[in-house]
């Protein structure tokens, strides 16, 4: 382990430091906009559009966000990403106190467009070590999301009546402090600006034909999408057709956080150890032992457990997602792979995540449990035709 630590150098930690501090900040906004816009919109209907915004904002700034470190750098884009987090956060605040909802959809946005941005932390920890330890630093900086679900719920709580007039803005204020933190820990960051090369690299489509690249890809996205679309619905589930507490609610959504960030303190070493198959295989069994405990009860511990096991599935397929695309792709196409990748995921997510409210309103907990085979099947095809290709391919050559 102190060979590892050693061999890594300071740009992983310093990156896991800023991930825990990111995941913080979002958690926070997850756990109050919706709150925060009922308070304050014309109508109750439109209590969630500012969380919709950002789902949509993180997307549209991927793929420019990509491109522009591919141009001047990481560290500017990433410094650009937490001063639009500050200025995002703090702005919620100040539109809650003032009780202005176009403001507050603005702010949302810019929020939206930082959490885009700070997503490719993983993808820098990944460059800065060579191709065997990319599974491990990438699962290592996830685990700073580790922090956000004991530390963001905390603050809340300690927050929430911090400015007295008006609920809720103080967290948006201490969410931006955090990321203040975030400003002097990546003045640390080296990461060298991009040489110029006239050689771009293979072009997209190649890498569209690559079944390793594509069961990364949909691993990841999906895996990603299942994820949100239960999360999203559980606490709708939870409280008003259950009839469970908020503070159950709360419970379950933290152990599920947890579940999500926890494994990542061994995930890549068990990618390195068993390939990224096998791994991204076990959250493939997890997410289908998760569906028929959702499907056969409605009690606390029922949700607590799908939740809970959801949250391990994401992370081994988002993981192994993650590092087969930070693997495949040299130097000059990283930018233009890991940006579409990264857009591909979040429009994945994003509308898993808007889709969720009204599916389970329209159809139901059970229903919406179902629908989740197709993508967790997609996932398993995909995977199974990587291991048949590159087995036909290890036998070609071998010949």
């Amino acid at each position: 382990m102190l060979q590892f630590i050693k061999s890594t150098g300071p740009n992983v930690w310093l990156l896991v430091l800023a991930q825990g501090l990111s995941m913080t900040t979002l958690n926070i906004n997850m756990i109050i906009v919706g709150l925060s816009g009922l308070a304050i919109a014309p109508e109750p209907w439109l209590a969630t559009l500012p969380l919709s915004l950002q789902f949509v904002a993180s997307m549209l700034s991927t793929l420019p966000a990509s491109i522009m470190m591919g141009k001047i750098g990481r560290r500017p884009v990433f410094f650009f990403g937490i001063g639009l987090f500050i200025v995002g956060m703090t702005g919620l605040g100040v539109s809650l106190i003032l009780k202005n909802f176009t403001a507050f959809m603005v702010f949302s946005i810019l929020v939206g467009m930082g959490h885009g941005i700070n997503q490719f932390y993983r993808y820098a920890a990944a460059d800065a070590v060579e191709e065997s330890q990319k599974p491990v630093v990438v699962s290592l900086v996830l685990a700073g999301g580790l922090v956000a679900a004991v530390l963001g719920t905390a603050i809340v709580k300690n927050t929430i009546t911090l400015y007295p007039e008006t609920i809720y803005a103080g967290c948006f204020f201490a969410a931006a402090s955090l990321q203040i933190i975030a400003f002097p820990i990546l003045l640390g960051l080296n990461i060298p600006k991009p040489e110029k090369q006239e050689h771009i690299g293979r072009p997209l489509i190649a890498f569209f034909k690559m079944p390793r690249f594509l069961a990364g890809l949909i691993g990841a996205a999906l895996g990603y999408a299942v994820m949100s679309f239960m999360m999203t619905a559980a606490p709708l589930q939870i409280v008003s057709v259950s009839k469970l507490t908020d503070a159950a609610n709360a419970t379950v959504i933290q152990w599920h956080v947890i579940a999500m960030f926890a494994p990542s303190f061994f995930t890549g070493a068990l990618i390195k150890r068993f390939t990224v198959q096998h791994v991204m295989a076990v959250g493939l069994i997890l997410y289908g032992i998760a569906i028929p405990i959702a499907l056969n009860g409605f009690t606390f511990w029922h949700y607590f457990i799908v939740l809970a096991l959801i949250g391990g599935g994401w992370n081994t397929l988002y993981v192994g997602g993650s590092s087969i695309v930070a693997a495949i792709a040299t130097p000059q196409e990283r930018a233009k792979v890991q940006g579409i990748t990264d857009f591909i995921i979040t429009f994945s997510v994003a509308s898993a995540s808007l889709s969720a409210g009204a599916m389970h309103y329209l159809l139901g907990w059970q229903t919406m449990s179902k629908l989740t085979l197709i993508p967790i099947g997609i996932i398993a095809i995909m995977l199974v035709w990587m291991v048949i290709s590159e087995k036909r391919h290890a036998a070609v050559e071998t010949a």
